[in-house]
């Protein structure tokens, strides 16, 4: 069995290699790198890896060098390719195309699944493997997993633990065909389905009068750290919350987006008249502990903007990978 992998993102396609590489006897592993800006891929420690595992390797140039490629094999898998392929070329592969999608399907389809999920908060999460068709995340999936949505996950913490989930999955599906019981495939249902773009500037900024302070967590959970945390905006200054922890129901009647300040704590009203305790920020190119909120001109009163400000962002270099 000729296995290929197809990705953008050694972070994606690293955990993939070991397993695979000595799978039933070196059934015979390629990788096709994609083209990519990604900071933490590497040709020449990919080109090492691959050339000491006897792993044949093919980094992209041109995208139609992808349709060629695809002829060598019996099976193929994405994650994480950014590109959308023709399904006559797939068509053509003897045990089929997947794709591995970091998001719950049909219920979070498009490029940033892993944002998203963390995003609207959810007490699961979860990563699917479907037939890789010409509908966007829409084939019929032939392997899932949900787990817990774990108070401390943030961004990169699912994205490795996803890493290696997905070797679960790509094996149970091989050894499905090896054993001739292959996976029963289950069609998505439409009326479920909910495609979620890449995110822009409101999907990371906190909306004081409208969220609560779970939800306020849930914004940091899904920007850090690929975006140095959460923004919000004060005195016409960004700020990125990075670390917080929910307060416990008082007293205040101040309105929502309120800073208290005192000697160790920084905290913020929040809807609902629950504070949220602040433990670590960025402002400029400070990264500040709560407790020197006060060094930096916070005061008790002052209130942070809760409208989108119309500018861009002071974002991570990178967004986040795409599944």
């Amino acid at each position: 069995m000729k296995i290929g992998i197809v990705s953008n993102s050694a972070t994606l396609y690293m955990p993939l290699l070991p397993p695979l590489s000595n799978y039933k006897a070196k059934a015979g592993l390629m990788l096709y790198v994609g083209s990519s800006a990604a900071p933490e891929n590497s040709a020449p420690e990919t080109i090492r890896y691959c050339n000491a595992a006897g792993i044949g390797l093919t980094f992209e140039h041109n995208k139609a060098d992808l349709y060629d490629w695809l002829q060598q094999h019996d099976i193929v898998f994405f994650s994480g390719y950014g590109h959308f392929v023709k399904a006559q070329y797939l068509e053509q592969l003897p045990l089929g195309a997947y794709n591995i999608h970091f998001g719950v399907l049909p219920q979070f389809r498009g490029p940033s699944p892993v944002f998203w999920q963390l995003r609207k908060g959810g007490h699961e999460i979860g990563l699917a493997i479907h037939v890789l068709t010409d509908q966007l995340d829409g084939g019929p999936v032939i392997w899932r997993q949900n787990i817990p949505n774990q108070p401390h996950y943030n961004y990169d913490n699912i994205y490795q633990l996803f890493g290696q989930l997905q070797v679960q999955g790509v094996l149970a599906i091989l050894n499905g065909i090896n054993s001739g019981n292959k996976l029963p495939l289950t069609e998505q249902n439409k009326s479920l389905a909910v495609y979620y773009p890449r995110p822009e500037l409101k999907d990371v900024f906190i909306n004081w009068q409208e969220m609560d302070a779970a939800e306020v967590m849930d914004i940091i959970k899904a920007c850090s750290p690929w975006n140095i945390g959460a923004i919000s905006l004060i005195n016409g200054q960004e700020l990125k919350i990075m670390d917080a922890s929910i307060g416990l129901i008082n007293h205040y009647s101040y309105p929502s987006g309120t800073i208290i300040v005192n000697k160790r704590t920084f905290a913020v009203m929040c809807k609902g008249e629950r504070l949220l305790n602040i433990n670590f920020f960025k402002m400029g190119n400070n990264y500040v502990p709560a407790r020197f909120a006060g060094a930096y001109g916070f005061k008790s009163g002052q209130s942070f903007v809760s409208n989108t400000p119309n500018l861009a962002p002071t974002t991570a270099k990178t967004n986040p990978n795409l599944t």
